[in-house]
């Protein structure tokens, strides 16, 4: 459960010669698609949809061959690009992913949670490279979510199709809980209830 205190993307920061301690930037090519056949060996993570511009209608963005059980998992898809970031902070250490679309927009954020599986997550960024400081200056964060909960992925096929779909996670540590009710909070949205 200590693991999320030594993060490897925090090393591969360091690596890199970002020296900002509070804030490490990297950018992790892989497509929705992508994202979506890895996310079920993730276990539990925090979703959070970004607001979408007007008009905006992530669900017609979804790669070929691709469904989701419910509209508001199509950003996932409609992803183009990640970028993780990794900031310790006066709670602690705290690591998501940011999905954006080829325009640049924010589409959903992954946060790692104390009961997410880390092997896992590590092996999704694995690919990934730092972002030049000068790129971090200036770079403010969106502290705005359109929706927020606590997730397990799974992809079916179905025909030649496949299928992205989520459920709630069942086992989720209390320390889970916190952390996620603490980023919904940051994001300025109500933490979808558990289940049961």
């Amino acid at each position: 459960m200590f693991a999320w205190l030594t993060r490897s993307s925090r090393a591969m920061c360091r690596r890199t010669g970002v020296s900002d301690r509070s804030l490490c930037r990297c950018f992790v090519p892989m497509t929705g698609a992508e994202l979506a056949q890895r996310l079920p060996w993730l276990g539990s993570v925090l979703y959070l949809q970004a607001p979408l511009r007007g008009g905006y209608d992530a669900s017609s963005h979804l790669p070929t061959g691709w469904l989701v059980e419910r509209p508001e998992l199509a950003p996932l898809l409609a992803t183009t690009q990640l970028i993780l970031s990794s900031q310790i902070g006066a709670d602690g250490p705290r690591e998501w992913i940011d999905g954006f679309d080829a325009q640049g927009q924010l589409l959903a954020s992954l946060h790692l949670l104390p009961d997410t599986d880390y092997l896992a997550w590590d092996a999704l960024l694995a690919d990934g490279y730092c972002l030049p400081a000068a790129w971090l200056r200036g770079e403010r964060r969106r502290q705005h979510a359109g929706h927020a909960e606590i997730l397990q992925f799974q992809v079916r096929r179905m025909g030649g199709l496949q299928l992205l779909e989520s459920a709630p996670a069942t086992q989720l540590s209390r320390l889970g809980r916190v952390v996620a009710g603490d980023v919904a909070r940051t994001w300025s949205v109500d933490l979808a209830p558990a289940p049961g």
